[in-house]
């Protein structure tokens, strides 16, 4: 059974805000959503927070935009995974599933909501996409596809960070019009794994954040996080390397994904994502 860790203290202030349309526009509603993550301090201590207190930040805001995903003709579904990867990892699900079923490359910001908030500020160059947090909270980002079974993977690389600074997965979001719940999976700057629960009021811990040898710890620094879903079972990935399996029927099978960002220790602590993609599992 889990229990709730915290509960949300502020109020959601929204703006809204549209990307440019494609040649041939095909627009998904989606949310820019950030919110408390809500753990124990002595497992992701903040600094200005005397060392007794329980509690993390309010929530942050919810911002409405309009995405833009690629055109029906140039979708960037089978493009060839990277090579000249490290010696493959037994059980690595990228290595046994083939070609995925969507990628993005980042080759460009479309798909995506770009710009700033006083949460995270986002922009894609260079076949980047850059998060800096401008939050102890964690600030999410969403792209337009919905996944059910499917392996769901990220390449991050981390810049000047350290401790509790964390990032990662959103995942399962029943509402990606909305995306006030879904699962938080995520790394910290220190080599921590976790998983989270946010129903859009409460942030409850699945998975205490734990040390894993996989994970690259430190500044500059890239991991592939991924997760696999079928039904209610989500298994956790670092670089290939199976960390842990939990089931939890929290959110729907099918829902919206992206990426999040919690500047817990560093000041504008930013990550920059080089790719996403994900397997639809046979």
């Amino acid at each position: 059974m889990r229990a709730p860790v915290a509960v949300v203290l502020g109020i959601a202030v929204v703006a809204s805000g549209c990307l440019p349309a494609s040649a041939t526009p095909w627009s998904v509603a989606d949310r820019v959503a950030t919110g408390v993550s809500a753990t124990l301090t002595a497992e992701l201590p903040l600094p200005t927070i005397a060392p007794a207190a329980t509690e993390t930040p309010p929530p942050s805001a919810t911002t409405a935009v309009t995405l833009v995903p690629p055109t029906p003709t140039t979708p960037p579904t089978m493009t060839p995974s990277p090579t000249g990867s490290p010696t493959p990892v037994t059980g690595d699900p990228r290595a046994s599933l083939g070609s995925p079923t969507w990628r993005d490359p980042l080759d460009s910001g479309t798909g995506w909501n770009l710009g700033a908030d006083s949460f995270t500020e986002a922009e894609v160059e260079d076949g980047v996409l850059r998060l800096i947090g401008k939050s102890t909270a964690d600030g999410w980002r969403l792209t337009w596809p919905e996944v059910e079974d499917a392996y769901l993977e990220a390449s991050i690389q981390t810049k000047t960070c350290t401790g509790s600074d964390e990032y990662g997965l959103m995942l399962r979001v029943p509402d990606i019009h909305d995306a006030d719940g879904g699962y938080l999976y995520g790394f910290t700057c220190d080599g921590r794994y976790f998983l989270r629960a946010w129903d859009g009021d409460e942030m409850t811990t699945l998975v205490a954040a734990t040390a894993a040898a996989s994970i690259h710890s430190g500044s500059d620094k890239t991991n592939r996080i991924g997760v696999m879903l079928r039904d209610e079972k989500l298994s956790l990935y670092a670089n290939g390397t199976l960390l842990t399996e939990i089931e939890d029927d929290a959110f729907p099978a099918k829902g919206g994904f992206g990426v999040f960002i919690g500047a817990r220790r560093t000041e504008n602590f930013t990550i920059e994502m080089t790719e996403i993609a994900y397997w639809n599992l046979p």
